[in-house]
């Protein structure tokens, strides 16, 4: 079903335990002796602490003044030296794009011996623009292109851990050596198949989170805070004051949020919930005290 959809060999197809444990394959597989890994910083950070648990180096480049991957900045580290180059499109924890002109100009000028991961778990929350472009729906047929999915975000499977990748044949052999033998179920499967066949769903799930994103930025505009633009299923939100003093009063009136992000230490990353869930949370918000603003 996976190689149908995206119009490739079955062979090309591998899976995982959650993309998380395509991502553990690949940095096994690419990470070897005197090889470092490459990323923006801050994203989504499971390769990074792999890559750091095994001793690889990890070159870490700070994302732009607008959240978009740095690639003049990544180009400019990733010598003869780099096994594998991490890109998270859209990038998590700032649910921003990096337009895939960039992402094509920097896949071009990278060494021949670097690998390149395209990470797209949030791939199906982005709206229509014309910045992005999936490197499944629209491949560049460079054999280095290993691209994840995950059912763990629009299909609700993320209790039952299963993922994907989608790569070149040979790529993809080296993968499966690496697999766990019995990691995902067949529980995992099933459910897999009816979240694939379920395509109205999906529609449905997607137009629903953008209107509660939208929701969200009105509700962040009337109270003049700031938020980056967001294309996935979270905002970055910056409350314009400490946010040692909002994350304990959120935890304090039982509403939770993502731990703090040392690359991003004046925002909190808030999660979309339910029509209900979200008026929780402002409610709560509109109860703090006023604070000395935090620029």
């Amino acid at each position: 079903m996976l190689a149908d959809l995206h119009r490739v060999k079955p062979e090309q197809i591998v899976l995982g335990v959650g993309s998380s444990e395509i991502l553990r394959m690949a940095g096994a597989t690419c990470l070897g002796p005197n090889k470092k890994l490459l990323v923006p910083d801050p994203t989504y950070p499971f390769l990074g602490n792999y890559a750091e648990a095994n001793g690889v180096p990890v070159v870490k480049i700070p994302l732009t003044r607008t959240s978009e991957h740095d690639t003049d900045a990544m180009l400019a580290k990733a010598d003869s030296t780099m096994g594998l180059v991490y890109l998270c499109n859209p990038n998590n924890p700032t649910g921003t794009l990096t337009p895939r002109k960039n992402l094509e100009s920097f896949v071009s000028k990278l060494p021949a011996e670097a690998m390149i991961l395209v990470d797209e778990a949030y791939h199906h929350y982005v709206s229509a623009t014309a910045a992005y472009r999936s490197f499944l729906d629209f491949p560049l047929g460079d054999p280095r292109i290993i691209v994840t999915r995950t059912f763990s975000k629009i299909y609700v499977l993320a209790g039952l851990r299963i993922g994907y990748s989608v790569s070149s044949k040979e790529v993809a052999a080296h993968l499966s050596v690496l697999r766990l033998q019995n990691g995902v179920t067949t529980p995992s499967v099933k459910a897999a198949i009816a979240a694939l066949e379920d395509t109205a769903y999906v529609r449905l799930a997607a137009k629903r989170n953008s209107d509660d994103r939208q929701e969200f930025m009105n509700q962040v505009n009337a109270r003049m805070l700031r938020a980056i633009d967001s294309h996935a299923n979270f905002v970055l939100l910056n409350p314009l004051r400490p946010i040692s003093e909002v994350l304990p009063h959120l935890e304090k009136n039982n509403v939770l949020v993502a731990a703090a992000i040392p690359a991003m230490d004046k925002h909190i990353r808030v999660s979309l919930g339910t029509p209900s869930e979200m008026q929780e949370f402002w409610r709560v918000w509109d109860l703090m005290p006023p604070g000395k603003m935090a620029m």
